[in-house]
């Protein structure tokens, strides 16, 4: 058998096989074997038909077979042969193969193109500082979830009177911009909560003493910064009608509330120990994800690499069906369109694992399986039954995921090392970017 190696690109490879043509006959009188002792051909015992018959009932069938298995047989055979090995790395992708000729009696030619990934020789690292921010979680973090928490389980009752602040209001609604009335595009039963500041400045408080029945016609500005720059600081109407006024009912934040949320005591402060609990484990996860975009940011631009396309294809169908999954949307339709809004993230995921992978394995970082297990324990802590969530993380086909995260942070630590640091103070709000 002969091969000759081509490289295409720095990820794809060629390789021309050429097999000898008593290979490709071998393979075809297995086949031709097989199926005349297992055909049923009429006039004759199983087993006994002369090869002729079989050949021209099967012989289509047989060499189709034949050249399937030379081709699988050949490649493999090709790919750890010590002349390939030394000249290309692994493929990590199937094949494309294209028969190059098949002619009786004649060696048989073939090619196998595939993708394979970009050699790195040595991946360079510098950062003059890194920020690190260090953000407390307040008490008046722990007392705007509870907030939320009582809104959520808030019940809205209609009522017969003018709007006040703080209710809600469903309203229809068009704009009249430099003369020109939308109302053609009139959004409809809008639910708006008088004081929520979602709308332009003066919007809600102009609803404020409305009836369900009323129209109102709101003369307002955008504001000077408003991000569409064509109409910052313009004047625009707006048109609303109120169709339904509701009132609040709103919890208390007694004991039976607070077991309805969860918490067997019934206890606020219990509540307020989970809720810190759980800010403190969104915080850690949040700056550490920060610090993750500066240093890995880096990591990408100092070390530009090419990524083959069948990975890139791989990662925007995964990152696809991660963001359709709980929506109504044939997550399973990849269409070029759908496809082509995430192949940049995926191109940075790819080359960003592929870097850290090259990393680690040029600084000779092993997976810390002590703390293999602590991620494990971390994760199954905010759980209601620990122990199974440890038992599931723990078999082979989930812990991969664990390790890997793992390995990513003791890259980030290597990488970090001697860097200085500068800390930044921030409040969980502005950390999280919410207003409160």
């Amino acid at each position: 058998m002969q091969v000759t190696v081509e490289k295409i690109s720095n990820v794809e490879c060629r390789l021309t096989i050429v097999v000898p043509a008593n290979q490709v006959q071998d393979a075809y009188t297995k086949q031709i074997n097989q199926f005349t002792q297992k055909a049923n051909i009429k006039g004759f015992r199983q087993g006994k038909a002369p090869k002729s018959v079989i050949e021209q009932q099967y012989g289509q069938e047989a060499r189709e077979k034949a050249l399937n298995e030379v081709i699988q047989h050949s490649y493999f055979e090709a790919l750890n042969s010590d002349s390939v090995k030394n000249q290309i790395s692994r493929p990590i992708s199937m094949p494309r193969i294209e028969a190059k000729s098949m002619l009786i009696d004649q060696p048989f030619e073939f090619t196998a193109t595939f993708d394979t990934l970009p050699p790195i020789e040595n991946i360079g690292f510098a950062l003059d500082n890194v920020e690190k921010l260090k953000v407390d979680v307040a008490e008046n973090d722990m007392d705007h979830v509870m907030s939320q928490l009582i809104k959520q389980y808030t019940k809205w009752n209609v009522v017969d009177r003018p709007a006040q602040e703080k209710d809600r209001v469903v309203i229809d609604y068009y704009a009249i911009f430099e003369g020109k009335s939308d109302d053609a595009n009139k959004i409809q039963s809008f639910p708006l909560e008088l004081g929520s500041k979602v709308m332009l400045p003066g919007f809600e408080q102009g609803l404020v003493g409305a009836k369900a029945g009323d129209e109102k016609r709101l003369s307002l500005t955008f504001p000077a910064d408003f991000n569409i720059a064509e109409r910052a600081g313009k004047p625009i109407e707006f048109v609303v009608n109120v169709k339904e006024v509701y009132e609040a009912k709103a919890p208390n934040m007694d004991e039976d509330f607070v077991k309805q949320l969860g918490i067997k005591t019934g206890k606020q402060e219990d509540l307020k120990t989970q809720i810190k609990q759980s800010l403190e484990h969104e915080r850690d996860r949040l700056t550490k994800e920060k610090l993750k975009e500066q240093v890995f940011g880096k990591l990408l631009e100092q070390n530009p690499i090419e990524i083959p396309k069948s990975l890139i294809d791989k990662e925007a169908a995964s990152i696809h069906d991660e963001v359709y999954q709980h929506q109504h949307h044939d997550h399973h339709s990849h269409s070029p369109e759908e496809m082509a809004t995430f192949n940049d993230i995926a191109k940075k995921r790819v080359s960003l694992g592929i870097l850290i992978a090259e990393y680690a394995k040029q600084a000779n970082l092993q997976v810390d399986k002590d703390k293999v297990k602590k991620r494990i324990q971390e994760i199954a802590s905010v759980y209601e039954n620990p122990q199974e969530v440890i038992d599931y993380l723990s078999t082979p086909e989930h812990l991969n995921g664990v390790e890997a995260q793992v390995l990513e942070e003791q890259v980030l630590d290597k990488l970090l090392e001697g860097i200085p640091v500068t800390e930044k103070v921030m409040s969980y709000a502005e950390l999280k970017g919410v207003r409160q």
